[in-house]
């Protein structure tokens, strides 16, 4: 289509920019209804910000190993907690753990909302809802309420920028973020915890290992 072509092309145009003038470049859309930064609703000190680490090829579903989430306290301290899954078990108590920490926070705020980055999050919940039969009435009322905002289909429509793909990691360099822990130390860590865990050996992921990914999920949320 006509449009999908300009698209393509302002894409295109962006990123040659960026490449010629050596730095990062990036086009504020024009707000509408469907476009700009509007679209992110009004901010709430009881916002949080969900982040899930998983392995799709543990047992015959998958394994969500480590549900994590910020938020910032009142004297404006960013606040991280996080719950491990190795088994089963776990994994059914921390999805429990998660879903009861906002049902409490959402009865205390009651404009907040739950941001994270993709559509990974809200499917996954939705996904434990049914692997684990428990919390679906507080899982419906969460996306029905529409509580769960996802930054990246936000931001491709609020803004062009000079990156070929529109990940949390490749835009960071946007906005100076400093990571705690280097990203091949992260990629690394994770490695062994999904063989250990694809290996029905969670055990063997030592506390150096579960240290650094619950660092590097920090970063993101």
């Amino acid at each position: 289509s006509k449009e999908g072509y300009t698209k393509v092309r302002e894409q295109a145009r962006v990123q040659v920019a960026g490449r010629n003038q050596g730095r990062p470049v990036h086009e504020v859309f024009e707000v509408t209804d469907e476009h700009g930064l509007s679209l992110l609703p009004e901010p709430s000190p009881g916002d949080i910000f969900f982040d899930l680490e998983g392995d799709p090829f543990v047992g015959l579903g998958g394994r969500e190993y480590l549900f994590g989430f910020a938020w910032e306290d009142q004297a404006g301290r960013q606040i991280y907690d996080h719950r491990w899954a190795m088994t089963p078990d776990d994994e059914k108590q921390a999805f429990e753990w998660f879903v009861d920490s906002v049902m409490r926070r959402w009865s205390e705020y009651p404009a907040m909302h739950i941001y994270h980055f993709s559509p990974y999050e809200p499917a996954a919940l939705k996904r434990l809802m049914g692997r684990h039969s428990t919390r679906e009435d507080q899982i419906d009322r969460m996306l029905r309420a529409r509580l769960l905002i996802d930054v990246h289909t936000v931001l491709k429509r609020a803004l062009r920028a000079s990156v070929e793909q529109y990940s949390l990691k490749a835009l960071e360099m946007f906005h100076l973020f400093q990571r705690v822990v280097p990203l091949e130390e992260a990629r690394s860590a994770m490695r062994q915890m999904e063989h250990a865990l694809e290996l029905g050996q969670p055990a063997e992921a030592d506390e150096t290992v579960k240290k650094t990914i619950a660092l590097y999920n920090a970063d993101d949320c």
